[in-house]
């Protein structure tokens, strides 16, 4: 077991622990099933990974050793190269994710996250691997055009992962922790109204880390017309509940889905 498995079990029993003690809803009956769907979806995108020879750390290492990409021919230090690589990076996937909102083939993908009818830190982890395989390309595509260091890469990516199981979790900070976090991070309480079925709120908080993106390009809303635990989670129009886990959320992409 490698370092970057070791950090992601044990953010997933953080989360899963967190859960239990400070959620912001009931689960409701059935959720565990859902819970574990969402985690085979996991599974089934990391062996399609591992077929795939051209994922962005793989190209950053090859980049380097060839000195291909804007960031290896200027010479700055590797701090200041991991903090400006990081935050390029977060805002590649922040316009991804927007993108994935606007066009209809990439929202049909990407409505098989937004199905699910309860958020918890599994929802994080499921997307639909046509999604994972359109996402990986765009990040190889700017890791080779920028040289972006493979540190960079890796700690993006871990990054990413963890910051996608903390948004999607389901806890409620504390009033005044939720306070201070939310002025510099997506919290459960900003992603949640990401997962409203009012279309509004449905485009906005696109940011998986850092609130910055959002309030820079005009997409960030606090708060939602709900409080968090009343928010009503998924999309208009959505199917039964049996038909938003595995394997049923495979096929949803390619059936008729509303924005």
């Amino acid at each position: 077991m490698n370092y970057r498995s070791i950090i992601f079990i044990s953010l997933l029993c953080v989360f899963l622990i967190l859960q239990l003690l400070i959620p912001s809803r009931k689960p409701y009956k059935g959720r565990l099933i859902h819970m574990l769907s969402n985690l085979g979806l996991v599974g089934i995108n990391n062996v399609m990974l591992m077929f795939i020879p051209l994922i962005p750390l793989s190209v950053s290492e090859y980049a380097l050793a060839n000195e291909i990409g804007l960031f290896n021919w200027l010479a700055l230090p590797i701090w200041l190269l991991l903090i400006i690589q990081v935050l390029m990076l977060d805002m590649i996937i922040y316009f991804q994710h927007r993108i994935f909102h606007k066009v209809d083939f990439l929202w049909a993908l990407h409505s098989a996250h937004h199905i699910d009818p309860m958020l918890d830190v599994t929802s994080g982890l499921r997307f639909h691997p046509l999604e994972i395989l359109i996402s990986n390309f765009i990040k190889v595509f700017f890791v080779f055009l920028l040289g972006i260091n493979p540190l960079s890469v890796l700690v993006f990516e871990i990054a990413l992962n963890a910051f996608a199981m903390f948004n999607h979790s389901n806890i409620q900070l504390p009033e005044k922790v939720e306070v201070i976090v939310s002025k510099i991070l997506i919290t459960p309480a900003l992603h949640t109204i990401h997962h409203s079925k009012i279309r509004r709120e449905t485009n906005s908080n696109y940011g998986f880390s850092i609130v910055l993106w959002d309030i820079l390009f005009k997409s960030f809303i606090k708060k939602g017309k709900y409080t968090m635990e009343n928010i009503n989670i998924g999309l208009v129009g959505m199917p039964e509940n049996m038909k938003t886990g595995f394997p049923y959320y495979l096929s949803y992409p390619f059936k008729k889905t509303k924005k």
